[in-house]
């Protein structure tokens, strides 16, 4: 039988066979669908973009150390909490490549985008154009595929939003209180600034205090007690460190950048997209009341408590916000399609450049940028030869061929001594005799020639501009 529109109409008898008419996937669907695999794509051109960072080999080479010895180690030589670490540990010991060292940088990263997908896939064409910053973002793909701690924070960020929208609804389950606070705990051992992620979830519950509100703070409460019994005392050590001098403190300027800089790197339109955030704010506002306080909350309030925090103390840059990356892009998705319904045209055409400026400048970056340090690690590794000895100076940059060269190449670091080259982290290429050549790996500024020590013969000084490859022996006594 037909129904007045031509469909299909099932026999009304109880033996009727079920409606088995295939179901037509939505466009917003397709459409996300098709978002998340640029998105993917990008991620995987990103997997090889350069050589391990500085910050990079010291995660390699600090996850190389045994369970016990690693916290003694993070708790004098670093700011950060050990689950990065551990996470990556098998992976390094094993001398694992680049690669593989971002592998689960990657896998986070994509859930990331997939979860944020599937959470805007009844936004409509807000979610579309937030979908797409995200998918397309600098700041998301290449921190999202480094071989550090923000890629987890990407996807806890998302999840916990997810979650605290979840909870504000009037049947809320219990178990969204206790898993808001697994992963506030897991954002306390990942980075320091699951604090903001923290402060952004005690704000959901707002001034409530039916039961529920206070469900939810005992959780989030328990997971900062747990973080307090295992690490508290190993941060206690780590914020008498001078870790982050090179960090300014807040401005408006920074705070700006620092907002913009999750959606492009293209500093001279941070001002622009951060008015774009605020008006695509109070869209969301309008729009919905419910999303409109997890964005406030979950994403606002952690920007803020970091200005906050980086006014007093070197904080606030782009990094220390990653719990809160996927509130812009959502903001920009609101803002474009109120433009949409008041300006037509001039809307469709802003969401066009849009994704077009994130997506262009992360394909220009991702093609374009190299780090200094790969051409002088790329030299150095063509030089030396087995029984070589490596020294940098300093010594804390001895990470960086240390895993590149030592750990990647010769599967070993095996350290020595450098008489009479002080400030230096040294060790020698291969499980061979010592060939009595040692190559100084150091910035321009610093010394190239010591007291004892001689060019040697028939190699030539090396410079990208930025660091040094020099050889040297032992002058005869």
């Amino acid at each position: 039988m037909l129904d007045r529109a031509g469909r299909d109409e099932a026999p009304a008898s109880n033996g009727a066979a079920p409606d088995r008419r295939v179901r037509t996937p939505s466009p917003i669907g397709v459409t996300l669908v098709g978002i998340v695999v640029v998105g993917v794509l990008l991620r995987v051109w990103r997997l090889g973009f350069n050589g391990l960072t500085y910050d990079e080999s010291f995660t390699a080479m600090a996850a190389r150390l045994s369970f016990g010895h690693l916290f003694d180690y993070l708790r004098t030589q670093d700011s950060h909490p050990p689950i990065d670490y551990l996470l990556r540990a098998p992976l390094a010991r094993a001398g694992a490549s680049d690669v593989l060292l971002r592998a689960p940088s990657f896998v986070f990263s994509c859930a990331a985008l997939v979860l944020f997908a599937w959470w805007m896939r009844t936004r409509g064409l807000a979610g579309i154009v937030a979908t797409a910053v995200l998918a397309g973002s600098t700041f998301q793909i290449y921190h999202g595929g480094e071989a550090r701690m923000y890629a987890v924070l990407e996807l806890l960020g998302v999840a916990s939003a997810i979650v605290a929208e979840r909870w504000l609804r009037d049947d809320a389950p219990v178990w969204c209180a206790w898993v808001a606070g697994a992963l506030v705990a897991v954002a306390l051992f990942d980075h320091v600034s699951g604090f903001l992620l923290g402060a952004g979830m005690v704000a959901v519950a707002g001034v409530r205090i039916d039961r529920q509100a206070w469900q939810w703070r005992a959780a989030l409460a328990g997971a900062l007690l747990l973080w307090v019994v295992v690490w508290g005392s190993s941060f206690v050590d780590q914020a008498g460190g001078d870790w982050v001098g090179w960090i300014p403190r807040t401005t408006p300027t920074s705070f700006a950048r620092a907002v913009s800089g999750q959606v492009t790197d293209l500093e001279p339109l941070a001002w622009l997209v951060l008015a774009g955030v605020v008006v695509g704010g109070w869209c969301l506002w309008r729009a919905d009341r419910r999303l409109a306080s997890v964005w406030l909350a979950v994403g606002a309030v952690p920007f803020v408590a970091a200005a906050a925090v980086g006014a007093v103390s070197p904080f606030l840059i782009d990094r220390a916000v990653t719990v809160a990356s996927w509130a812009p892009p959502l903001a920009l998705g609101y803002a474009v399609t109120t433009l949409v319904m008041r300006v037509p045209l001039l809307g469709r055409a802003t969401a066009v450049v849009l994704v077009a400026v994130v997506v262009l400048g992360t394909v220009t970056f991702l093609s374009g940028k190299r780090y200094d340090s790969d051409l002088a690690v790329h030299h150095l590794d063509a030089v030396v030869q087995p029984g070589d000895v490596i020294a940098t100076r300093p010594a804390r940059y001895a990470t960086l061929p240390g895993y590149r060269i030592g750990v990647e190449q010769w599967h070993d670091t095996r350290w020595v001594s450098t008489p009479g080259i002080d400030h230096a982290a040294a060790f020698r290429a291969g499980d061979v005799p010592a060939t009595g050549r040692i190559w100084l790996f150091t910035p321009d500024s610093f010394e190239l020639s010591f007291a004892g020590y001689r060019a040697c013969g028939n190699t030539t000084p090396w410079t990208d501009g930025v660091t040094h490859v020099v050889c040297l022996e032992r002058t005869s006594s």
